[in-house]
């Protein structure tokens, strides 16, 4: 055969198979599979009324390992999308982008597209690490800064659900800002504009609500839903344990002085 024709029939055969492993009859599990709890809540609000995310990593162990288990791979070989943090954090999930194409060619990468806090060198308090806290959700302005990312894409998966999934972005935003505000008061901190990032457990709320509290191992535990029901309404019930947890910090702090 002609070198030429086998180029262009390898070609179309590429083609075919990328087209088939977007095409929504080629799914038998969920479109969109979202990696860790607490994005797959965002993403589970935004697909209200319209479809179910599958979540990926269901224990915090999944995060250290570097290979995606069978389960796990089957659930992003049948997603359209995978929703996820970035390499650094959901390592075998990196691996799995790496060993296959098609599954990095379906990613929204939310690090690569939202702003991360590093963490503060210990011994140099003026200075950040190279390493990046993957946990931005924690920071509820981050959390809608992703929202907005996430929305579009998911609109172009179902355009045919375009109204439903902007009528919930707007409803989740608002909700993620009534948060905010609860938060501060809760909190005890006014201030819109942090003045420090102490070096913390809990980076991004020590950020955003200039926390007296550097470290409140309690809440660092709880900031990944790990353990908790899926589904919308997971990382409103898990922020409102973390923020819990550092009302019981801060208290007993304050008794102790």
């Amino acid at each position: 055969m002609n070198p030429h024709k086998i180029k262009c029939a390898a070609a179309t055969m590429l083609a075919a198979v990328v087209f088939l492993s977007f095409s929504p009859a080629a799914f038998a599990g969920s479109r969109v599979a979202v990696s860790v709890p607490p994005l797959h809540s965002l993403v589970a609000f935004l697909l209200s009324g319209v479809d179910t995310p599958a979540l990926l990593y269901n224990s915090p162990e999944a995060l250290s390992r570097h290979e995606l288990n069978a389960h796990e791979a089957q659930k992003v070989d049948a997603a359209a999308m995978v929703i996820w943090g970035g390499p650094s954090y959901e390592k075998a999930l990196a691996g799995k982008r790496l060993l296959d194409p098609l599954a990095g060619l379906k990613g929204l990468t939310l690090s690569s597209v939202t702003p991360l806090l590093s963490f503060p060198d210990p011994e140099k308090v003026d200075r950040s690490l190279n390493a990046r806290d993957m946990r931005f959700w924690l920071d509820p302005r981050l959390a809608k800064v992703a929202v907005g990312r996430i929305a579009p894409q998911l609109v172009r998966l179902y355009p045919d659900s375009y109204e439903r999934i902007m009528e919930n972005e707007i409803v989740l935003k608002q909700r993620l800002m009534e948060m905010e505000h609860h938060m501060q008061h809760a909190l005890g901190n006014d201030r819109s504009v942090p003045l420090h990032v102490p070096q913390s457990d809990v980076l991004y709320l020590a950020w955003r609500f200039n926390l007296a509290v550097p470290h409140c191992a309690a809440a660092a535990r709880h900031a990944e839903g790990f353990g908790q029901a899926n589904g919308p309404d997971l990382y409103f019930t898990m922020m409102k344990q973390v923020e819990n947890d550092l009302l019981t910090c801060q208290n007993q702090i304050a008794s102790k002085d």
